[in-house]
């Protein structure tokens, strides 16, 4: 069974004091363009990637990357659309969290890890995609490389919405 995420861009509005959720703002990919009918979605990172999903809260971090927070929850002061999604997942989701713009852009993404994630044959002669390598096997890599193309262009999108720090992403895990 696979794991998605759900996820959700808020703004802080300086007026109000209350985070909004946005809206069309984030490049989809060349088939939910089509699917769609539109270029941009309202989704930040959404789409199954387990490496990005152990970055961001350390849910099927097969390759064994440093999340960037443990999953800390719902905000208490999210949107009313956040929260009623939430609530509509009820317990078939999991892993809730938040982080600030600030903690994506601050994040320095040419360190380097061991990606410890690598494919292996079981006793039985299957193959399987999240076995853990041993010493001298897997790669070192940069999260940059790790998160791949897309993680950059959603984040740039979010950078267009404002401030660093009235600016976050929301979400959660199913599977």
């Amino acid at each position: 069974m696979g794991c998605d995420i759900h996820s959700y861009a808020e703004v802080l509005n300086s007026s109000t004091g209350e985070w909004e959720i946005v809206g069309d703002t984030f490049p989809l990919s060349e088939y939910d363009k089509e699917w769609y009918g539109k270029d941009f979605g309202p989704h930040p990172f959404d789409w199954r990637s387990y490496s990005m999903f152990g970055f961001l809260a350390g849910v099927r971090n097969y390759s064994c990357c440093e999340p960037l927070a443990a999953p800390r929850g719902l905000p208490k002061d999210m949107s009313e659309e956040v929260s009623a999604e939430a609530i509509d997942w009820g317990v078939d989701g999991h892993s809730h969290s938040w982080l600030m713009l600030r903690e994506l852009v601050e994040f320095d993404y040419d360190q380097v890890f061991w990606n410890r994630r690598v494919t292996k044959k079981t006793s039985s002669g299957v193959l399987n995609g999240a076995a853990l390598a041993e010493e001298g096997e897997g790669e070192y890599i940069t999260y940059r490389e790790h998160l791949g193309k897309c993680f950059f262009e959603h984040l740039d999108a979010l950078k267009s919405l404002g401030e660093p720090d009235a600016v976050r992403i929301v979400f959660w895990f199913d599977n």
